[in-house]
């Protein structure tokens, strides 16, 4: 079915929009496309002993996957090349850093499959700002094959006015979900439907003219039912080169990895998160019949052992919830699954939780953010520390699940003693992993807008706010990062005065002090032995694998073997006594935080 016809473009404006898309398309045809997931990072972020190691994201590009199925529905055969899991797969195989080059690596892909598959169009997608310079290359290098290019996914739809202006290689924009918006893009170049139809869609031609289509083609929950098109991706080799979301070490080497979407969207209306400008008002749902289809071809196709919920409300529906979650059990699918995406306290029930367990939860994530009221209600957050107490109460009786919370600081007027209100909170909550991160200002949201007007952030610098986390953020080089030294730095942060608003560098310092307070101090003081085999695979992976150099993982993985095993691992022990031996940072830290090495050799 046809959009709405659309009336932002009327008249010449209509015959010039007809006019390029003949340009573009001069025989009328579009009936092959080529789907790019362009490298996560360009070579300037790129950290090849990171992808060596194995823990740079190496996601399904399941939003290509569903877009590959929908244009199979209008007659078009699609490609998809998978740029992100070429360079981390020809990271393993170089013999060095220095004979690795990220970009002949991704030109050298798509080039092959631009000739094999010979396409009348290269779609190409980018999820998060970091991805931009990489979408850019990217757009660049396919455009100069002389096949029209396409982008979309969450970046572009954000920003979309200066991802056009940086990227002029970039013919059509597509805004939002394009389940519907690229079907009837075909049907109009075909010439079955007038330029009129025409949605969700911007079409420029790289000097600053552009023909704007923004209403009607949001899918719905029919257009929504397909089962993506998993055989064109690689889903047995990516967990093999990368890790696919928060809980890789949960399970045992070689289990294969995919991710899976039950709904779009979130009832939330937070004021830093950009879901509802891609998704929309609200929550639409899948059938959940569709949802088990595609959990159980994973399964029995693809030989997939455990799913990522993509979802950022998933919980939305308790009722659905259930059946969804009993259905996994009737069924007897054998995958286990994790909400990193987070959910929302208030619907972690009982009857949910224990449904959530029983088919196969091993672990999920509460968005809070703050536990401070005001910083609550200034953010809209659907919550408060009420609920989220029941929440943690709740988990706190499922002790399978690993029950981890977001938190944030760094919000415009959170003074200090709004932060401490959050380590208190998270301190009574008890859970198992608090993930922390500075406010990180996303165009298109309404926070964005208020910290331009209060003058806290330049929008004529779309850089100025950078990563914390990931596998190229800041947290990953802590002696540089972090400005606090000296083996006072608790007492330094602990004496800041509540009324405070910390700055930019305190704020790191905060970063740093709330991830032990939290996650470390709390691991020490553990004894449940479920949660200590929990904390022994989140340690392990981090001293192994995230980050082998962090003394505080160290340590608390030293006392986690030392409760489980009856003494700590002396390789481990080498390891921290290395580190307080040749790095004055941790040094000082260990000391700051009153932990001795030489206390776990006795």
């Amino acid at each position: 079915m046809p959009p709405e016809p659309h009336a932002g473009v009327t008249g010449d404006g209509l015959v010039c929009a007809q006019g390029f898309l003949r340009a573009q398309f001069p025989a009328g045809r579009l009936d092959r496309v080529l789907l790019v997931n362009p490298p996560d990072a360009d070579a300037s972020l790129f950290r090849f002993d990171a992808a060596r190691r194995g823990v740079c994201p190496n996601f399904p590009p399941y939003g290509l996957v569903v877009l590959a199925e929908q244009l199979r529905r209008v007659g078009v055969h699609v490609r998809i090349v998978n740029l992100n899991h070429e360079v981390l797969k020809a990271s393993h195989a170089a013999a060095s850093a220095a004979a690795f080059d990220l970009d002949c690596v991704w030109q050298r892909h798509l080039d092959d499959a631009i000739d094999a598959f010979q396409p009348d169009l290269v779609g190409i997608t980018c999820m998060f700002t970091m991805t931009h310079e990489s979408l850019r290359q990217v757009c660049s290098w396919a455009d100069r094959r002389g096949v029209p290019v396409a982008i979309g996914g969450v970046h572009v739809t954000n920003d979309v006015e200066r991802v056009l202006d940086d990227i002029p290689a970039a013919r059509f924009a597509f805004l939002r979900e394009a389940d519907r918006s690229v079907q009837v893009f075909v049907r109009v170049v075909r010439g079955e439907l007038g330029v009129d139809a025409l949605g969700q869609v911007i079409l420029a031609d790289g000097v600053g003219g552009r023909h704007r289509f923004l209403d009607g083609c949001q899918p719905t929950a029919a257009v929504m039912d397909v089962i993506p098109a998993f055989e064109l991706t690689e889903i047995g080799e990516l967990t093999r080169y990368g890790i696919v979301g928060s809980f890789p070490y949960f399970k045992a080497p070689g289990t294969r990895f995919a991710t899976a979407l039950s709904t779009r969207g979130c009832r939330a209306r937070c004021t830093f998160c950009s879901v509802r400008a891609f998704n929309g008002a609200g929550v639409r749902l899948r059938p959940v019949d569709s949802v088990l289809d595609e959990l159980q071809r994973l399964e029995e196709e693809f030989g997939v052992g455990h799913v990522m919920w993509l979802d950022d409300d998933l919980l939305k529906d308790h009722a659905r919830a259930i059946a969804l979650f009993d259905g996994m059990v009737r069924r007897g699918l054998r995958l286990t699954w994790d909400a990193s995406n987070g959910v929302i306290a208030a619907s972690c029930t009982e009857e949910v939780i224990a449904a959530a367990e029983a088919s196969g939860c091993i672990a999920l994530i509460i968005g809070m953010e703050s536990g401070n009221p005001t910083v609550l209600r200034q953010i809209a957050k659907p919550g408060t520390v009420e609920t989220f107490l029941r929440a943690a109460d709740v988990l706190g009786r499922h002790q399978r699940i690993n029950a981890n919370v977001y938190l944030m600081l760094g919000f415009p007027g959170e003074t200090v003693g709004m932060i401490r209100d959050t380590i208190a909170v998270s301190r009574q909550m008890n859970l198992d992993w608090y993930r922390i991160k500075p406010l990180q200002p996303l165009p298109s949201t309404p926070i964005y807008q208020t910290m331009i007007e209060q003058g806290l952030l330049d929008d004529a610098d779309p850089k100025a706010v950078r990563y914390m986390t990931g596998a190229y953020g800041k947290h990953v080089g802590l002696e540089h990062d972090v400005r606090g030294t000296g083996a006072d730095f608790r007492a330094m942060i602990e004496a800041l005065p509540a009324e405070a608003i910390p700055t930019r560098a305190q704020i790191d310092d905060l970063w740093f002090y709330m991830n032990f307070r939290l996650n470390y101090e709390r691991v020490l003081a553990e004894t449940r032995p479920v949660k200590l085999a929990q904390h022994r695979r989140t340690l392990q992976g981090i001293c192994d694998l995230i980050a082998p150099d962090n003394a505080f993982a160290l340590y608390a993985l030293a006392v986690v073997q030392r409760r489980l095993d009856g003494a700590p691992d002396p390789h481990i022990l080498d390891r921290l006594r290395a580190q307080q031996a040749t790095s004055a940072f941790w040094r000082d830290r260990l000391t700051a935080f009153g932990l001795a090495p030489r206390d776990l050799e006795s």
